[in-house]
């Protein structure tokens, strides 16, 4: 039996108000708990928690290739770049396939939310054969 683990993560936001609805309104997440200085988002089975701490946020450019991201199934990546095209969301990088065809063909896109975290949101054809040689611990789990 595969158990599946919550996984957490805390970062930083200027705006909490502002950021919690980014990731309700544009990505799904659902709202969880939150105090006066910050907001856990439940996001894809996930718990990230909104620390209000506008002095740790850093311009886009100054992060190098600092992010974070979910690996989802082919169609529900499909239906999140569908959803956030019509809510008018920004792509930082459009949406691609990459080594269409072959067995490691994966597609992805990064998004950045209000507070500049960069979100990269990718899929594979074939999880089980392209994250780690076809180690069966990757695998998808509907929650």
């Amino acid at each position: 039996m595969f158990t599946r683990y919550i996984f957490h993560l805390s970062i930083p936001v200027s705006d909490l108000a502002q950021s919690a609805a980014f990731y309700v309104d544009a990505l799904g997440a659902a709202s969880g708990r939150r105090g006066d200085a910050w907001q856990d988002v439940l996001l894809w089975g996930h718990q990230i928690t909104l620390q209000l701490r506008p002095s740790e946020v850093l311009p886009l450019a100054s992060q190098g290739k600092r992010h974070f991201g979910v690996t989802l199934p082919w169609r529900e990546w499909e239906t999140t770049v569908s959803r956030l095209r019509s809510a008018g969301i920004s792509f930082l990088e459009e949406p691609k396939v990459l080594y269409q065809g072959l067995p490691e063909e994966q597609a992805k896109f990064y998004v950045v939310d209000p507070s500049n975290n960069v979100i990269e949101i990718k899929t594979y054809r074939d999880p089980s054969g392209t994250l780690a040689g076809g180690d069966s611990a990757y695998k998808y789990v509907d929650a």
